[in-house]
């Protein structure tokens, strides 16, 4: 079965699906409206929530309670889900400078650079 990343983690066919799925909808969505947007060959319901379990657990996903049910969404869109995974490897870092020095230092394209100093000046001015 070939493996795809989303926002650096690698998941599984079905998985990419649901987060297509998750990434299309503008609201989040139970378990039985993904379920039911699948355009596969349909597998079992409990399947999909185990594949919804596992997104979660991989931090592609997130789970609210809503009126008693969960619901999935990807909060913020892949872009996001990418800035949570830098986040992360970040705080698996011994030295957290350095990884971004090194980030910085692999980064060729001028205009990248300059909305990165664009930033950077935002956040110290708010």
């Amino acid at each position: 079965m070939k493996r795809i990343s989303i926002a650096g983690t690698k998941v599984g066919h079905l998985e990419g699906r649901v987060v297509e799925i998750l990434v299309a909808s503008d609201h989040a969505l139970t378990g039985r409206e993904v379920y039911e947007a699948l355009d596969e060959p349909k597998r079992a319901y409990t399947t999909i929530m185990t594949v919804l379990g596992r997104l979660v657990d991989k931090g592609l996903v997130e789970r609210t309670d809503s009126a008693g049910a969960n619901r999935f969404s990807i909060n913020g869109g892949l872009d996001r889900l990418a800035a949570k995974k830098i986040d992360r490897l970040l705080a698996a870092s011994e030295d957290p400078r350095r990884v971004l020095t090194y980030f910085v230092d692999e980064i060729h394209d001028e205009a990248l650079l300059e909305e990165l100093a664009a930033i950077i000046e935002r956040q110290r001015e708010s």
